[in-house]
């Protein structure tokens, strides 16, 4: 006998929290990924999602340190499918920061690992304002 799927699956709540994201309501969003993330039966191809969600959503409120400290997250999970878009967010946070320096090694590390990737265009826009020998 199969048993059967609750409401409250993890994958369920994933989606919840990426509507509240979504619909604006950065602070529930990021509520709901934080709980997600402390569920050690969280599946690894969420947790590189919530993690990015997570960080997006402080990105969103301009809590760039603690946006930086969930997309460093993501690169730690090995094959995630969200470190191309992590390693921009990590350049802007970086450019937001004051930190060129650091934003421009970031965005070169994206292209050179993602070189026509979907981000890749934004790293190469971040890439002509940065300073000479950067």
């Amino acid at each position: 006998m199969e048993a059967p799927v609750k409401s409250g699956t993890l994958l369920a709540q994933y989606e919840q929290a990426l509507a509240s994201f979504n619909a604006g309501r950065a602070e529930r969003a990021r509520s709901q990924f934080e709980d997600l993330l402390t569920r050690p039966d969280l599946p690894l191809d969420l947790r590189d999602n919530c993690s990015f969600w997570l960080g997006e959503a402080w990105y969103a409120q301009k809590a760039w340190l603690d946006a930086l400290s969930c997309f460093f997250k993501v690169l730690e999970q090995a094959d995630s499918n969200k470190e191309e878009d992590a390693r921009l967010k990590i350049a802007l946070c970086w450019q937001n920061l004051g930190e060129p320096e650091r934003a421009c090694a970031e965005a070169r590390t994206l292209l050179g690992r993602f070189p026509a990737g979907d981000s890749a265009p934004r790293a190469r826009r971040l890439l002509e304002r940065c300073p000479p020998g950067e």
